[in-house]
């Protein structure tokens, strides 16, 4: 007599499969990032000079989190913003101002700054929503110039070409590094979250078709402020950063194109609408940035330019676009 024949197990439903992979695959990108931001934390252990940590090192986690961003609004959305630098500007303004004027403490001065440039990146974004491609980068530019012929003019509140001091506001170069390594991963993890939402679909079908994705329900205009809001309330907290950091800010130094030219070719070079990409850029380029600072500082709008555009020419999926690199580094 043969054994009896069991049934076969029902194979699981697809859904759960689904689901299974897709957190199987979150949780091997996040620990990943995980690593990554933990090697950034022990720089400080490897190379405890205040000197390398005020002039090189804490430029890595800045320009990183100025990097990611732009990421959000000129990556998944799109929009390719020439005004970060006046977001920055405001940025540090609106921290200094309620550090130094009305005696907040560090923190709550950048949470307020953030605030502020989200409100203003909604602003921004909405209004120029109408405009495309380069006629909103020119917007853009034009938005920070103005801003920055406010502050300049505000002497009342910004005492003008006078410049905001900050001298008695001392924070130690380790606590500057950790400060602006803490903006990078928040920042990082604001573009991990939307790579994997709805929001985030929602923002590169408006960046692949504004007009397709208009026509599919989804509202693009809204959408494009959200995404320059969003990217506006890093850019606040990251310029009052720098403004501890230099103890002294004036509409020159605040108001730096300089700065949005760099971060977006960090973010070019390491994918638009990417996650990792943009953080190994980041690593990269700020010590470049750093040397051609100290030993090239009157060619360094030329040595930007022209690897920006060498970048958009040999790299324009980023450094993880080409064939042969593994699938578990491309996100």
């Amino acid at each position: 007599m043969s054994a009896p024949v069991l049934p076969a197990a029902s194979p699981a439903p697809t859904g759960f499969r689904d689901l299974a992979t897709r957190f199987a695959r979150w949780n091997h990108r996040r620990t990943l990032l995980i690593v990554v931001f933990a090697l950034l934390a022990l720089l400080p252990v490897l190379y405890p000079s205040p000197y390398t940590l005020a002039t090189v090192l804490f430029y890595i986690p800045w320009y990183l989190a100025m990097a990611q961003s732009w990421n959000i609004s000129g990556g998944f959305s799109g929009q390719l913003s020439f005004g970060h630098w006046g977001l920055l500007g405001v940025g540090a303004y609106t921290s200094a101002i309620f550090a130094v004027t009305y005696g907040w403490n560090v923190v709550s001065a950048m949470a307020m700054a953030a605030v502020v440039t989200f409100l203003l990146g909604l602003l921004i974004g909405y209004v120029g929503s109408a405009l495309r491609g380069p006629y909103f980068a020119i917007a853009t530019l034009a938005a920070a110039a103005l801003i920055q012929l406010v502050v300049l003019n505000w002497k009342a509140v910004t005492l003008g070409s006078l410049g905001f001091p900050i001298f008695y506001i001392l924070l130690s170069p380790s606590d500057l590094y950790y400060g602006a390594l803490a903006l990078g991963a928040i920042a990082t993890a604001m573009v991990y979250l939307i790579s994997r939402s709805r929001i985030g679909l929602a923002f590169e079908a408006v960046r692949e078709n504004e007009d397709l994705a208009t026509a599919t329900g989804i509202y693009a205009r809204g959408y494009k402020a959200l995404a320059f809001g969003l990217s506006g309330a890093i850019m606040g907290p990251v310029g009052g950063l720098y403004a501890f950091a230099s103890h002294y800010i004036d509409p020159t130094s605040a108001f730096n194109l300089l700065y949005n030219l760099q971060i977006i070719l960090m973010v070019v070079v390491g994918g638009r609408g990417k996650v990792l990409g943009p953080i190994v850029a980041a690593v990269v380029f700020a010590w470049v940035f750093e040397v051609a600072l100290t030993s090239f500082n009157v060619y360094n709008y030329l040595i930007t330019g022209v690897v920006i555009f060498a970048a958009v020419l040999l790299v324009p999926r980023g450094i993880f676009g080409f064939r042969g690199i593994p699938k578990a580094l491309q996100f």
